[in-house]
């Protein structure tokens, strides 16, 4: 973590959101019968945002690979009330060269998860400062459900917000 927080999007910014999560009490009960992995795609990542981030991986930025790269995402395995763990994807349509080695929670390719949430980068920076309320953000189709039950989701809407609203305890950085 810099002085500032974690760099969203990062899978620094990953593990430290699924640790507030198991941390926070409201989050753990009203979440106490969920059990599936949900993914959040951010689209749009700016490409300084990206440049950025590649430095701070170790990675090649995606232009001197000869590629464009506006979307990442993080996929967390939540049982129970519980985060079980985090991973971060970077959507590359290449294969990286084999002597650029990931930490290993780091993927290339498109995430899976049994809820896939997409929605632009400006929208996740805007719900984790408290500037944009998910619910509303969902009903509204600003958030898409790509994969997953919407109607799952509603049901478990007291979870969604307290999600949510556990993302503004993570110290963040934005680099945009």
């Amino acid at each position: 973590m810099s002085s500032e927080g974690f760099i969203y999007p990062s899978p620094q910014w990953a593990e430290a959101f699924c640790k507030a999560l198991n941390e926070n009490q409201e989050y753990r009960e009203a979440a106490k019968d969920w059990r599936w992995d949900v993914a959040f795609v951010a689209m749009n990542i700016p490409e300084n945002v990206v440049d950025k981030l590649s430095e701070i991986l170790g990675l090649p930025k995606p232009k001197d690979l000869g590629v464009k790269v506006d979307s990442g995402a993080i996929k967390l395995v939540l049982r129970n009330g519980t985060c079980q763990g985090s991973e971060f994807y970077i959507d590359l349509p290449i294969n990286l060269p084999t002597e650029i080695k990931l930490p290993g929670n780091i993927k290339i390719g498109k995430v899976d998860a049994d809820f896939v949430l997409e929605a632009t980068y400006s929208l996740w920076k805007d719900l984790i400062l408290g500037k944009a309320d998910a619910v509303s953000s969902l009903l509204s189709r600003k958030i898409k459900v790509k994969k997953g039950s919407f109607l799952t989701l509603m049901q478990y809407s007291s979870a969604a917000v307290k999600l949510a609203n556990t993302t503004r305890n993570v110290p963040t950085k934005f680099i945009d």
